[in-house]
């Protein structure tokens, strides 16, 4: 992989966008319309999050331990939401945060956990066609 430190970046501001996203007072969205959209979104997030550095980490120890870490920032993510006097704590959110970063991991296992790194070759070969044109 040859844009590694750009692709663990992201990464990490990821990680602060969900934190930013779960812990500010933001004026609610309607995106979607209907009942269980919120658990969606949960679910969503923390699908991309561990689906994400999974790519980055091929051993199973260390995807074990993105997985542990994705289920565990949820449920740390709710025990803070509940402390504040604007959010709070749902069993239910925790939830689809879990089974999102599940299915993900899940996932790891197919040719899904190539998509970053085709994507990085592709960025590579642009990057080193452009330099070799000029």
């Amino acid at each position: 992989m040859h844009y590694r430190h750009l692709w663990l970046t992201l990464g990490i501001f990821y990680i602060g966008f969900i934190l930013a996203g779960s812990m500010l007072r933001i004026p609610e969205i309607s995106i979607m319309e209907f009942e269980s959209r919120d658990k969606v979104i949960h679910f969503a997030l923390y699908f991309i999050l561990v689906a994400w550095f999974v790519q980055l980490y091929k051993t199973s120890h260390a995807r074990i331990i993105i997985l542990i870490s994705a289920i565990l920032l949820g449920m740390i993510i709710e025990q803070l939401q509940g402390m504040t006097a604007y959010r709070s704590f749902d069993y239910l959110d925790g939830l689809a945060n879990s089974i999102g970063a599940v299915c993900a991991f899940l996932l790891a296992k197919t040719s899904f956990d190539s998509i970053l790194f085709r994507i990085d070759a592709r960025l590579y070969h642009f990057n080193t066609a452009r330099l070799q044109i000029k």
